[in-house]
Formats: structure tokens, sequence, C-alpha cells
């Protein structure tokens, strides 16, 4: 009698630790899932902002408005907020940070510059030349890892990942250039 009770209770006991993994998995992959879609998200706003928000001939114009330093304020400040976010992220994908938080200086010397009358087509210029290595670098980011949320956990938690190897190698190559 105490035998078979001893099995019944190993049987409960086994049934109970395959549910607890079962439940820890899930959990585990929740939680991935939601750090994919907030890396995901990042790169999207990111893209966003630089392709409708980027162009510096616009800033010039507002700038020149009455109160338009505010409205670059802002500008500067998502910049900064999403450059914040890349460089929580893996070693070679927080060098997006590192060019965000340039870009988002050489704006604010744009508006220095036009407050002193001072020439600002190199802040201009500068500005282009990130944005154009900025832009298709998140596009191939983010057609690697496409829409799963899974998938950009992956990429953006391994430094030896495409993605991680594709932002260093492009940054270095940019680096080079500059």
């Amino acid at each position: 009698m105490k035998a078979k009770q001893i099995i019944y209770i190993n049987f409960a006991l086994i049934a109970l630790l395959i549910f607890m993994t079962i439940y820890q998995y899930n959990r585990i992959a929740d939680f991935e899932s939601q750090l994919g879609y907030n890396f995901q998200r990042t790169v999207k706003d990111t893209q966003f902002l630089l392709e409708h928000d980027g162009d510096p001939n616009i800033w010039v114009k507002t700038l020149q408005e009455k109160n338009g330093e505010f409205t670059l304020a802002s500008h500067i400040g998502e910049l900064t907020r999403l450059s914040r976010q890349y460089h929580m992220m893996n070693g070679k994908i927080s060098m997006i940070g590192v060019m965000l938080d340039s870009l988002a200086d050489d704006y604010h010397q744009i508006a220095v510059n036009i407050g002193n009358d001072v020439d600002y087509s190199n802040n201009k210029e500068e500005i282009n030349r990130k944005k154009d290595f900025l832009i298709p670098l998140l596009n191939n980011i983010d057609s690697i890892s496409g829409e799963n949320e899974r998938q950009y956990y992956k990429e953006f938690t391994d430094s030896e990942s495409k993605t991680s190897n594709l932002v260093w190698r492009e940054y270095k190559k940019y680096e080079r250039e500059d």
C-alpha cells in the first residue's frame, strides 16, 4: 500500500514539475517577445523620425519661425530618447545610439549657428550624411528580423548575430569614411 502511494506521489510530482516547466517556458517566451517588440518599435520609430522629420532644411525653416526652437527641442528630445533605447541594447547595436546622439548635437548646432548668424551648411551636410548612413542601415536591420518579435529579441541580444555584426561592420565603414 505504501509503495503505491509513493508511486502516485512521484507521478504527481513529475506531472507538477512538467507543468511548472511549461509554464516557466511560456513566461520566458512572452518576456522575450515583449522585449523584441520594444526593440522593433525602437527601430520603426527611428526610421519614421529620420525619414519624415530628419531633413535639416525643414528645421532651418522652422527655426526662422516664431518659437521654432521649441519644435526643434522636441525633435532633439525624441532623438535623445531613441538614442537611450539603443544604448540599453547589445554593445554593437548601441552604436546606433552614438550616431543618434551625434545627430542631435548637429541639430542643436544648427540652432546655435542660426541664432548667431553663422554659416550652418556644414551642419546640414553632416546631418544628411548621417541620415544617409542610418536610414539604409535601419532598413537592413528591419529586413533581417521582419515582423517577428522573437527574432528581434534574438538578433538584438546576441552580440554575434547577423544584425549585431551588420551594425558593427557598417559603423566601422562609416568611421573610415569620416
